[in-house]
């Protein structure tokens, strides 16, 4: 399996977001055992570099993905160096715990600019890259947050609810490019936005591993959980263009 693997992965170019802690410093480091060009991608540089300094395959870059400015600047730097980007995993997210009625304006902004516009923007820039090559594998971690609900994360939970409708819009705009676009939650993980769960991030990667080695007939669109494929948007056969029969 490990040599399957290795022939899946071997030289694909990999961006990975808020790769400086947490589930996306495991990604990094499982990818970087496949042979892999990777890219990290976190505001703070220092970190990434200090725990990628020993991969050879791992290039670091200082971004912001609550700044459009810098994804833009990002993307076509990693372009221009590779011309193309293979596997794409959205993971980078904040959030702040409060009441909507206390949250700041400003933390609105960050949390939703950070979990949801940036994804939009990758998407946005990488898509007719990975459409030219007829191949694309893109992940975006979500939430349970974005099922449950829980209060004083109200901001959150919207943000990663827009991660899974998000997937399931764009699978029905490129399917037929061979570009893949699921949604991960990483289930109660310890990280840096959740220190006191208990699960180990390094639980999701056999989920990552599956969904970012997929065949051409394999799913898109769909949320997932610990391997689980859950169905969290309903099949409903209505004509959404006339009002409902009493």
């Amino acid at each position: 399996m490990d040599s399957l693997v290795n022939k899946i992965f071997k030289d694909k170019i990999i961006i990975i977001t808020g790769a400086s802690s947490g589930l996306g410093m495991e990604i990094a480091n499982y990818f970087s055992k496949h042979d892999a060009k990777i890219i990290v991608c976190a505001r703070n540089l220092k970190k990434l570099k200090k725990n990628f300094y020993y991969k050879k395959n791992i290039l670091c870059k200082k971004v912001d993905v609550s700044n459009s400015e810098e994804i833009k600047k990002f993307i076509k730097t990693i372009l221009k160096k590779f011309k193309r980007v293979d596997i794409l995993i959205n993971n980078a997210g904040t959030t702040k715990e409060k009441f909507i009625d206390k949250i700041e304006n400003k933390d609105i902004y960050k949390i939703i600019n950070t979990n949801l516009i940036a994804p939009f923007l990758f998407l946005k820039y990488l898509i007719p890259v990975m459409k030219r090559n007829n191949y694309g594998r893109i992940v975006n971690i979500s939430s349970g947050g974005a099922i449950n609900c829980s209060s004083k994360y109200s901001v959150y939970s919207a943000s990663k609810a827009g991660l899974n409708t998000l997937a399931k819009s764009v699978t029905n705009e490129v399917g037929a490019y061979n570009i893949k676009i699921n949604t991960l939650s990483p289930g109660p993980i310890k990280t840096k936005l959740f220190p006191k769960n208990k699960l180990s991030p390094k639980l999701c990667i056999p989920t990552l591993e599956y969904l970012c080695s997929l065949s051409k007939k394999g799913p898109s669109g769909k949320f997932f959980w610990f391997m689980r494929k859950i169905q969290i948007i309903p099949k409903i056969n209505i004509n959404w263009g006339l009002p409902p029969k009493n």
